[in-house]
């Protein structure tokens, strides 16, 4: 889990460090942030999106190779291909391009802290305005805390203690020397891993360095971009879908798609008493299934099917929610910005209750709805984005600001009443006056 992540001209954030431990030094399991709109809650929560994007850019140089060597026109009917483009992968310097505070001249910087069975590590990434230029991995090898690597572009530092056979070493080493820069070493290998035929590669990873690689491909992120929804899925369980509502599934998983009924059907009867049952619309086409799911409700007086798509803002977003919850009770990192948007609040704050006693992982949400204030959620839970002078931010858990808050104290008041900062002036607005403009 995360212990920490620091951030330099990051978005919104010239320099912001978002502590994840407890009075244990233990990642805390669940986070809730919070912050007036346009503080930067979302640029928090994108940097994880960008941690799991720069995993996948070797990727991307595969698919822009596939494209430009077509010559059958035949790309466009290729599935994977369009997995790629459903996801929008993107190479480096577009996802600093996207990311990197504007107009700043200073390297942007990316420093994230972890622990994985109860070992700490860290993991720094520098970029220019058009590349990486210093990557830097810190966890146990064999027993002792190491180096795994050190790469800048003037040296690359690679202990070959991460592998068990030279050759295997070598192999990383002659990617490293062609690739790095435009891709991150982590890229490399995980590209490595599943570019070879056979499992040569995986076999020769020391079993610290497997385990942190499984702990970076399994975060999962939910963020938002202005009224558009970005979904970063890597290494989710086979079992756990990323779209309950539509899409394509592989006819050998079909049962799955069946589990995924009577789950759905568990999870509807309990959040709205008139749905009866959840259950997929299927057509079967040559090797796939495309699946639409449908619900069984009690509307006027009377059971009646309806179509998913149809269903209330609320709930559709509801469902979306779900895979990155379950993640987080599966045990990784999940990564949900705006948790409360269009759903109930007092069903907000009773998924964020039964949620807490349930996971196995950490989950980070951001938040407006201060009604989880109230909620069975330890105090160190709750954390606070505000600005502290000429656009600088900090994040401070709330006990920053008074580390002897009772299990009386109404917390939800004390930041209503602004004892934490982290909210909303009140503005009085004419709107005749801006009607007046527009004449």
């Amino acid at each position: 889990m995360f212990e920490y992540v620091n951030l330099k001209n990051f978005k919104s954030f010239g320099n912001i460090e978002l502590n994840l431990l407890d009075r244990n030094k233990k990642p805390k399991k669940m986070i809730l942030i919070y912050g007036e709109n346009g503080i930067g809650k979302s640029n928090l929560a994108s940097a994880f999106f960008m941690l799991s994007e720069t995993l996948r850019t070797m990727d991307v140089r595969d698919l822009m190779e596939t494209l430009l060597s077509d010559e059958s026109g035949q790309v466009k009917n290729n599935e994977t291909i369009k997995k790629y483009f459903r996801f929008r992968y993107k190479d480096i310097e577009t996802l600093i391009k996207e990311n990197k505070t504007v107009s700043s001249t200073e390297p942007m910087v990316m420093e994230f802290g972890f622990q994985i069975k109860g070992k700490s590590g860290r993991y720094l990434l520098e970029m220019s305005d058009s590349q990486i230029i210093h990557e830097r991995l810190e966890y146990t090898i064999t027993q002792r805390k190491g180096v795994y690597f050190d790469i800048t572009p003037e040296k690359a530092t690679i202990n070959a203690k991460i592998f068990h056979d030279k050759s295997a070493f070598q192999a990383i080493k002659k990617a490293c020397k062609k690739f790095w820069g435009k891709h991150s070493l982590l890229s490399i290998i995980l590209h490595e891993l599943d570019d070879k035929a056979d499992s040569y590669i995986r076999e020769q990873l020391e079993a610290n360095f497997a385990r942190l690689l499984s702990f970076f491909t399994k975060i999962s992120c939910k963020i938002k971009f202005g009224s558009r929804q970005e979904r970063g899925i890597i290494g989710l369980p086979h079992e756990i879908m990323g779209a309950f509502e539509n899409g394509h599934i592989a006819k050998s998983d079909e049962d799955i798609l069946n589990r995924t009924e009577k789950m759905l059907t568990t999870f509807f009867k309990i959040t709205y008493k008139d749905i009866i049952r959840a259950y997929y619309r299927k057509t079967y086409e040559d090797d796939e299934i495309e699946y639409q799911l449908m619900l069984s409700k009690m509307i006027a007086g009377k059971q009646r099917e309806i179509d998913f798509s149809l269903e209330s803002t609320g709930t559709q977003a509801l469902i979306q929610q779900l895979p990155f919850m379950l993640v987080s009770a599966k045990g990784a990192v999940s990564i949900i910005d705006e948790f409360d948007t269009g759903i109930h609040d007092l069903l907000v704050k009773a998924l964020a209750t039964s949620l807490y006693d349930c996971i196995e992982g950490q989950l980070i949400m951001t938040t407006h709805n201060t009604l989880l204030m109230e909620a069975d959620i330890p105090k160190e839970c709750i954390y606070v984005i505000n600005e502290v002078s000429a656009g600088e931010k900090e994040i401070q858990c709330i006990l920053h600001y008074n580390n002897k808050i009772g299990e009386n104290n109404n917390i939800r008041k004390q930041y209503l009443y602004g004892k934490y900062s982290g909210i909303p002036e009140a503005p009085t607005i004419d709107f005749k006056s801006l009607l007046n403009v527009l004449h």
